[in-house]
């Protein structure tokens, strides 16, 4: 899309090993010198900034913290809470925006009857929560076990993180620590366009775990600069008389 000499393309797209999505755009056009300071901010916030749809606690039948253990498996129960954190889910049918936070927490639910493989597709999800790999593997079910669990799954922001296996005081609920990671890896260049040789774009790729795709990534991290920068400039507008935080007074 071009408007006013400004353009995004889409170059590629593909899914890589374990599910990863890859992506890669063209963004442009700068002044010389301008694309290397966008394209910097932009792999920045790409690889901190995106939120993620996180198991954030699980209640286990008759498990009262994360080192007791369930004579329906065969794991202690740390192990199977590590399972549980490196599960990687994901949305159908929503876009990335900051009131997700708050509106989207969902439950899952576990029931099952041993011996066999607990993997993510024994799982009962929301309508639309999927797992990236159905075949992610949780526990082993002992021959007369029955393994039940109450998983608690919503969108967590990079900077609001829990503690793994922390126990929530009111109920038997076992708090997960996962870090908000989606975005896997960036790679940029800056590229001069061959029709004007005093003006650049960004060759952006983007790799993710799966869980959402290199274009939602991209839209959602313009869009949260664009606000963020505007504030600042709205703030500006605003100032009437020199102001100096406390702290520099204290300087020297």
């Amino acid at each position: 899309m071009v408007v006013n000499n400004k353009f995004i393309s889409y170059i590629e797209s593909r899914v890589q090993s374990n599910n990863e999505l890859y992506g890669r755009f063209h963004i442009g056009s700068f002044s010389k010198g301008q694309g290397l300071t966008l394209a910097n901010t932009l792999r920045r916030t790409l690889l901190s900034e995106i939120p993620a749809l996180l198991i954030t606690k699980v209640e286990i039948e008759d498990v009262y913290h994360e080192f007791d253990s369930s004579e329906a498996i065969q794991e202690n129960i740390l192990d199977v809470l590590l399972n549980f954190k490196n599960l990687k889910l994901k949305l159908l049918h929503s876009k990335l925006t900051d009131q997700i936070f708050s509106k989207h927490k969902y439950t899952g639910y576990i029931n099952y009857p041993g011996p066999g493989i607990i993997t993510a597709n024994d799982i009962h999800f929301p309508e639309n929560v999927v797992p990236v790999d159905n075949t992610h593997y949780l526990a082993t079910c002992s021959n007369t076990g029955i393994f039940t669990a109450k998983l608690a799954i919503e969108f967590k922001d990079p900077n609001n993180l829990i503690k793994l296996g922390s126990l929530n005081s009111s109920t038997n609920e076992l708090l997960i620590h996962s870090v908000p990671k989606p975005v896997k890896q960036v790679n940029y260049t800056i590229q001069k366009l061959s029709n004007f040789p005093d003006q650049e774009y960004i060759s952006l790729e983007i790799w993710t775990d799966g869980s959402i795709d290199p274009q939602t990534t991209l839209t959602y991290i313009l869009k949260k600069l664009t606000t963020k920068f505007f504030q600042f400039a709205n703030l500006s507008d605003k100032l009437q008389t020199p102001f100096v935080p406390d702290d520099l007074t204290k300087i020297n």
